[in-house]
């Protein structure tokens, strides 16, 4: 009797020890995870995980926070600070911060985005007439500073030649200042440049004719916290990857999405239309990130370019074939 309860005692000590390494094996998760983006239908992946709670699904015991801040310095600050784990944003900010040694990379890409430098005033006509005007933008080291930049060395011969015009603003409060006349130019992005143009502003230049097709907005995440959370970060690209799909496939689901994400303002049917009219193209895939690397290194932006588009992006994003 006493060696048949030892052998059960040992069994079931057998059994605590396997699950308990099988637990301890287990992909970890994060206790919390706030996630930081900026106004634009451009995010559009993120906000369907936001309103279907996808990742709060799959994570129950992860506590999510969404925050909506005003530009990719913010971001930027809010990841060095460890106040934010995923951050998204465009792809200037995303150089600046890596070449400074900031220990990040893409986790997913977003889109890629054709975005506009627009004007009202009718004798704004080139990117030459914009010499000592006031061009707002978030901030000099965005995506959009990086284009104005490009402009101004293809059309003015020399990169910086508008710098001293540059006006940092969210692209909300832009656009209701180039509308207004305070401003004289917004390099801006969808939907913002639909509605500009919409209420009589007119486009002076497109980024495309500059750098080509090429990525406008990723998500971002630290080395430290892909190293502790491999698992939970391959998820979040899948989930961003079905994100697109479904933006993509069913644009009246994700206008829907939008609409209740900006409280009933504007309608699904406006988000819809800009959905299909913006511009940009939804996908995981990098595209350009070298273009933007070369050409800030060449203009002094960053002190180095990476040794290809992979140093920049984590293990997932490989398969997405890149440049």
């Amino acid at each position: 009797m006493k060696t048949r309860i030892l052998l059960v005692l040992v069994a079931s000590a057998a059994l605590l020890l396997a699950a308990a390494t099988a637990h301890s094996a287990a992909p970890a998760a994060p206790s919390r995870v706030t996630i930081g983006y900026q106004p634009g239908i451009g995010y559009a992946p993120l906000v369907v995980l936001k309103m279907q709670r996808t990742l709060e699904k799959q994570f129950p015991g992860t506590s999510f926070s969404w925050k909506v801040l005003s530009s990719g310095a913010a971001i930027t600050n809010g990841v060095i600070s460890g106040d934010i784990q995923i951050g998204a944003g465009g792809t200037g900010p995303l150089l600046v911060g890596w070449a400074q040694g900031v220990d990040w990379k893409m986790i997913a890409g977003l889109d890629w985005g054709d975005l506009w430098l627009m004007a009202k005033d009718p004798a704004i006509k080139t990117v030459a007439d914009l010499k000592g005007k006031r061009i707002a933008m978030p901030g000099p080291t965005s995506i959009q500073g990086v284009v104005l930049r490009k402009m101004a060395q293809v059309k003015l011969g020399d990169a910086h030649a508008l710098d001293s015009g540059i006006v940092s603003m969210d692209h909300p409060t832009a656009m209701q200042a180039l509308l207004s006349g305070q401003i004289d130019a917004h390099l801006t992005s969808p939907p913002y440049q639909l509605q500009e143009k919409l209420h009589g502003a007119h486009v002076v230049a497109r980024s495309d004719q500059y750098f080509g097709a090429s990525s406008f907005l990723s998500a971002w995440e630290t080395a430290k916290f892909y190293a502790q959370y491999p698992a939970f970060s391959a998820t979040f690209y899948a989930d961003v990857a079905n994100a697109i799909k479904l933006i993509n496939g069913n644009p009246l689901k994700v206008a829907r999405l939008l609409q209740e994400d900006s409280d009933g303002t504007p309608t699904w049917r406006q988000y819809k239309q800009w959905l299909a009219h913006s511009g940009l193209t939804f996908t995981t895939r990098p595209l350009g990130l070298m273009r933007y690397a070369t050409f800030m290194n060449k203009v002094g932006m960053i002190g180095k370019v990476p040794a290809s588009w992979k140093t920049l992006v984590f293990p997932p994003v490989y398969p997405t074939k890149g440049s």
